[in-house]
């Protein structure tokens, strides 16, 4: 009696999983993929004449797991050398990935905006619960 409900427990898993994939596998990429950041650092090169840039807080402004569309932002900035990055010109940048049926790779579609400030690092949870610490706290200087 007990190793059928095991097995009921495993076969429910399984089916879960599988429909989960099936859905995942016709949905967009997410805003921080490869295959998406790929066609991104194309379009800022081939139609903006972007070179050696550096993308900063990606962002998903829209869209879920299983969604055939995702709309993006993050900043981007060209390297420079013996530049601080928070000395660069930053400019905003929007992006839309959509899945389409028939095509095997999803279509990006980039647009590059004004300049934007750099975005300020995220902190932690751990961080924004207790607050940053200091480097020489808990060290006795005595």
């Amino acid at each position: 009696m007990r190793a059928g409900v095991v097995w009921s427990g495993v076969a429910a898993a399984v089916v879960v999983g599988g429909i989960a994939a099936y859905l995942r596998a016709g949905a967009a990429p997410a805003c921080g993929s490869d295959a998406a950041l790929g066609q991104v650092y194309a379009a800022l090169h081939d139609r903006f004449h972007l070179e050696s840039i550096y993308l900063n807080d990606i962002r998903t402004v829209s869209g879920g797991w299983f969604s055939g569309r995702y709309d993006c932002s993050a900043e981007v900035t060209e390297i420079r050398g013996n530049i601080a990055a928070s000395g660069m010109p930053w400019r905003a940048v929007r992006y839309q990935i959509v899945r389409r049926e028939t095509a095997p790779y999803a279509d990006v579609t980039v647009s590059l905006g004004g300049s934007v400030p750099l975005a300020p690092e995220r902190k932690s949870f751990w961080q924004r619960v207790f607050g940053r610490r200091s480097e020489h706290s808990g060290q006795n200087t005595g």
